[in-house]
């Protein structure tokens, strides 16, 4: 029993477990003027959803009738509903597949909930135990290490420690070096751009997200680059190949003797490197997209296999006794529609 909570009421049982998902961009903002105190419900709000976790299917429909019709709306009941909540926690139901932070939003509003004696929080709470420790589960099974596939976190993968020993140069400043940027390690970052106002613009966002990381922007000039390159440890390209640059940018890339660090460029590809093609250390856009390809593809069998778990897992709640006990012959039928 967990310290706030009413003790006169029994354990909710799966079979009456209901949910609400009320998700979209609207959400947030709707949220909080949706009324549903009086509806005994255990509510858990993020930025793109409310999911309502409930013990009858009349309180169910009661909040559904409050809810605008505008938003996408599912619900779910009994095993569905138990899987759903697994899916939910183990991060499965978010834009980032896998991500980890819901599961920790979900643990502080049953906090929350129970600290303020929540109407359903001593029936939910067996339930809500079992949820954490099979969301546990599932995670250390088929999503531990999965990590995120991303351009940054291939560029953190590629560098590795190698940041720390020193400063990496990133050049450019768009949507790719925006994306890139706050996934590198290094002892300094040094941001270079034809146009300094943009990034002024995005060291600041790299201080907000890292205050502790040391953040130098340059001045723009080929001249201040160029003494970059020979001071840098790794240099990452988010710009398109340029001629005349990239020779200047090679040349001051192999004046320092030995050259330790690596050189990511985002904007070459394969063939395509042409005058990069021999440099040592380098990494071009179609190695880093083949790594990101094969990581995907990983990624997606392991999400396949968490989502088949989530269901299963949901199963044998349903039927009682230990979740990961054999049972009867008459189980394995509904293991087989399950796989089907």
């Amino acid at each position: 029993m967990i310290a706030g909570c009413p003790s006169s009421l029994d354990p909710v049982e799966l079979g009456d477990l209901h949910i609400l998902h009320w998700r979209g961009d609207h959400v947030a903002a709707a949220c909080s003027s949706t009324p549903s105190g009086d509806v005994p419900s255990f509510q858990i709000d993020t930025c793109q959803r409310r999911v309502t976790i409930l013990t009858s299917a009349a309180d169910r429909e009661a909040l559904r009738e409050r809810l605008p019709s505008d938003g996408e709306l599912q619900s779910f009941a009994g095993t569905e509903a138990y899987a759903f909540l697994l899916r939910f926690a183990c991060g499965l139901e978010s834009k980032l597949v896998g991500e980890t932070e819901i599961f920790g939003q979900i643990k502080q509003a049953w906090r929350d909930y129970a600290a303020a004696a929540g109407s359903l929080c001593q029936q939910l709470d067996p339930l809500i135990q079992q949820l954490f420790q099979d969301t546990k589960e599932i995670r250390a099974r088929f999503l531990s290490g999965l990590g995120s596939a991303s351009y940054g976190s291939q560029v953190r993968r590629i560098l590795g420690d190698s940041g720390r020993e020193g400063p990496t140069l990133l050049i450019g400043a768009g949507q790719l070096a925006q994306a890139v940027a706050p996934w590198v390690e290094c002892s300094e970052l040094w941001i270079s751009n034809r146009t300094p106002k943009r990034a002024l613009e995005l060291a600041t966002e790299v201080r907000e997200r890292h205050p502790a990381r040391p953040c130098k922007v340059l001045d723009g000039s080929l001249q201040a680059e160029l003494l970059a390159w020979r001071d840098a440890r790794d240099v990452v390209l988010c710009v398109p190949a340029d001629g005349e640059r990239d020779s200047q940018r090679i040349a001051a890339w192999l004046a320092t003797v030995p050259r330790p660090g690596r050189i990511i460029h985002l904007g070459s590809a394969g063939s395509a490197a042409g005058q990069w093609a021999a440099v040592p250390g380098l990494t071009s856009l179609s190695a880093l997209f083949e790594m990101l390809r094969t990581q995907l593809d990983q990624r997606q069998r392991h999400v396949q296999r968490a989502r088949h778990a989530c269901a299963e897992k949901a199963l044998l709640r349903t039927l009682g006794g230990n979740a990961n006990q054999a049972h009867g012959w008459e189980d394995l039928a509904a293991f087989a529609a399950l796989s089907a």
